[in-house]
């Protein structure tokens, strides 16, 4: 015990628990977001233009009438908390004593009378109460008398901490995912150790302990893929908390403690964005329900700010509002915040010239984001492809789409499907979550159990969260996928991989390869190809291949055509005509049986029931939660069967049609179109020799799964040519006009 009284007992943090934090606090004050000798600069920057907005609502919040504020309901929009930091900055920067002793008494009354109940996630309102504590204690800690002071940490200790998800002390749960990985200790209990911590060393001791012992690693590994941990929604909210944290070490020490991989990140939400002004879908996405598309513009902000980007904060701003639009429910961007953070001086500038049209996100992600152009305007013609292998699970918002595909095209052509509004209802556990949601391969076998879910036949989710660095790399059950080839060449992108770990003991191999070739035609931009080689543990159980999409597809033989036409209400902008579509024909397996499910009540079906998604009002066309799907299945069981899906884009109402012609060779399937031959291996590499043979018309060959080395070809007529193939990338690529070629691996 540190001291008792009134408002409960400080009692100090555990010792040992983590190594002691190799960044501490100084001794000055303030330390909590100003950085030494910043006081002056922030006086100035408040008489420049830029910041005219922000300086008169910060003087609006400043000039507030306390007794209205503090309420049982000021949780619910900030403003009170807006109002506090508002004063404390006043005293702080301009020494006025009066604002410093009413934020002061402002957050001592503010504890007593706000309530938390009824608030979703009340967690987070919590902690923007814990924060804004930390900026009072720090910027008017000559103002606080010890009695103050104890009341500001014992009501933290006691009332505030043992309610939130983190606990008390601080250390509940994991750090890659879940709530645990958001403010509550990235922002909220950092900035409340920094600036208690001339009273009270051993919170800051505990909390940046565990921050640098478990919370840095684990960011820094997964940053190297350059792309946030839980995908397109909460992979942005999250990694804005952690944004957070480097600033707070940055200004109060100046050091960077994350690596410098994590300045990629923010890129990834431009390389994903569509056309139409949305996003791919990956993992769990609430953006499309809430209108929320312009929460990127957090992670730009700070972002943009932290590594002076000037591309990222012109996003920011795009998102976020001329430096006139603030925010402050637990998501903040006050006046005082843009006021801190923000440097004009970076200036800002367009990505659409200088950002690579094919990104590679390595392991632990697995993903190639392919496309054609960076125009996002309604008329835009770009077409993008995203093809994902995957490698590490991290639950909660992941998914089980290790495999998946999307194509985009004037409208989402093979898509991703389900509805993300409740977490762990019936719909996200069953559908939403699972395989069977996205463009992905089932393997059903008879009575398997997947966790909480029904049985789909899809790839088998682990249970509970990772904890740490450690579990995630060390325990076997988290790596689902491997990647085994990988290449970003602009007018042939190639990914493979190994996903046999995802599904468990029911699958002996699952290797998919995929292939996205750029066209210069107006009609028919790009061809895409997917193959498969599945062989399960025992032949009965059945296989499936799955093209989902938002309109009803046709079924023509082995041909599905899907049609994106709808001219959807969006929730920001006006709406986009849509016009795409998608010709896949199936050549393998040779007479597959195909199946539609879908339509009004068949969304979302299951072994023959239905998983609708629980919300009460009407959702707007742009919310993508998909007709339903395509089935794709041999007509006889067998234990190993191939898959092969070519596919080309056009617009909706191209009356032109291309047929793809199947392509074979010993150990290798293939197809060509439009004078592209592609070969894919059965073995996950390749190390003989091969003699391969196309049809009229072929122009250039890609031969993927190669091993890595030197491989001669040889083409009648022509001397044998030696070609080097990158182990990483494993495909080779050959120009010739001749139906026959013949390659041997020469030397690795």
């Amino acid at each position: 015990m540190i001291r008792e009284g009134a408002a409960g007992t400080i009692v100090a943090m555990p010792k040992g628990k983590f190594p002691m934090p190799r960044v501490l606090p100084p001794r000055r004050r303030p330390r909590v977001l100003i950085a030494e000798g910043e006081a002056e600069t922030l006086r100035q920057k408040m008489r420049q233009p830029a910041y005219a907005a922000a300086v008169r609502e910060w003087e609006r919040l400043r000039d507030l009438d306390q007794n209205i504020l503090m309420n049982k309901t000021a949780a619910r929009d900030g403003i009170a908390l807006a109002h506090l930091e508002a004063k404390a900055f006043s005293y702080c920067l301009f020494g006025n004593r009066e604002d410093g002793l009413a934020a002061v008494a402002g957050i001592l009354r503010y504890f007593s009378a706000v309530s938390f109940e009824g608030l979703a996630d009340d967690y987070r309102f919590m902690g923007q109460t814990m924060f804004t504590a930390a900026e009072i204690y720090d910027w008017c800690h000559d103002l606080l008398t010890e009695e103050e002071k104890y009341t500001i940490v014992a009501t933290v200790e006691n009332q505030i901490a043992p309610r939130m998800e983190i606990g008390m002390p601080p250390c509940r749960y994991g750090v890659v995912a879940g709530h645990q990985s958001e403010a509550q200790l990235l922002r909220d209990w950092l900035a409340f150790s920094i600036a208690v911590y001339d009273e009270y060393p051993d919170i800051y001791e505990f909390v940046a302990g565990r921050f640098f012992y478990l919370y840095v690693p684990a960011r820094n590994y997964w940053y190297r893929s350059g792309s946030p941990i839980n995908g397109s929604s909460y992979g942005a909210y999250r990694f804005t908390w952690d944004l957070w944290s480097a600033w707070i070490f940055r200004k109060m020490s100046g050091n960077a403690v994350y690596s410098e991989d994590m300045k990629t990140l923010p890129a990834q939400w431009l390389h994903f964005r569509r056309p139409d002004g949305q996003g791919l879908r990956d993992g769990d996405d609430y953006n499309e329900f809430g209108g929320r598309w312009d929460q990127y513009g957090f992670a730009w902000f700070y972002a943009g700010n932290l590594f002076r980007d000037p591309i990222y904060r012109k996003q920011a701003f795009l998102k976020l509002g001329n430096r006139d639009r603030f925010f402050y429910t637990e998501l903040t961007l006050t006046p005082v915040q843009l006021l801190l953070f923000d440097d004009d001086g970076i200036g800002e500038a367009d990505f659409e010239e200088s950002y690579p049209l094919v990104r590679y996100y390595p392991d632990p992600c697995g993903v190639t984001m392919a496309r054609t152009g960076y125009d996002i305007s309604p008329q835009s013609r770009d077409v993008m492809a995203l093809m994902k292998i995957g490698g590490l699970w991290t639950a909660n918002h992941h998914h089980m789409d290790f495999g998946h595909f999307q194509l985009y095209y004037k409208g989402i052509l093979a898509s991703d499907s389900g509805a993300y509004i409740h977490y762990g209802s019936p719909q996200d556990m069953n559908y939403n979550k699972q395989t069977v949601a996205h463009n992905c391969v089932l393997i059903y076998k008879p009575d398997e159990t997947n966790g909480r879910a029904v049985n789909s036949g899809g790839q088998l989710m682990v249970e509970g969260e990772v904890m740490d660095l450690h579990t995630w790399l060390s325990d076997p059950r988290f790596r689902m996928a491997t990647v085994l080839g990988h290449d970003e060449n602009p007018s042939c992108t190639y990914l493979a991989g190994d996903i046999t770990r995802a599904y468990g003991p029911k699958a002996v191999q699952v290797i998919r390869r995929m292939v996205f070739l750029p066209r210069a035609d107006a009609e028919i931009p790009a061809v895409m190809m997917v193959y498969d080689h599945v062989v399960s543990a025992d032949a009965s159980y059945r296989k499936t291949s799955l093209l989902h999409c938002q309109e009803e597809p046709r079924v023509e033989g082995n041909r599905v055509v899907i049609q994106r036409t709808a001219k959807p209400e969006c929730l920001f902008g006006p709406p986009t005509q849509y016009n795409g579509k998608l010709v896949a024909q199936m050549l393998l397996p040779a007479n597959a049986e195909i199946s539609k499910i879908g339509g009004e009540g068949r969304q979302f079906v299951v072994n023959g029931v239905n998983y609708p998604y629980d919300y009460g009002g009407k959702l707007k066309d742009c919310v993508e939660v998909g007709w339903g799907r395509v089935e794709i299945s041999p007509a006889e069981p067998r234990e190993s069967d191939d898959f092969l899906n070519v596919m080309y884009v056009s617009d909706a109402d191209c009356a032109r049609e291309e047929t793809a012609k199947p392509l074979a060779a010993e150990g290798f399937a293939g197809a060509q179109l439009l004078g592209e031959a592609v070969f894919f291996p059965q073995e996950p590499v390749w190390r003989g020799e091969i003699a391969l043979r196309a049809e009229e018309g072929v122009r250039n060959w890609h031969i993927t799964g190669l091993a890595g080395g030197v491989w001669t070809v040889s083409v009648s007529g022509r001397p044998p040519e030696c070609v080097y193939v990158a182990a990483e990338s494993g495909i080779l690529h050959f120009r010739s006009e001749k139906t026959e070629l013949h390659i041997s691996h020469s030397r690795s």
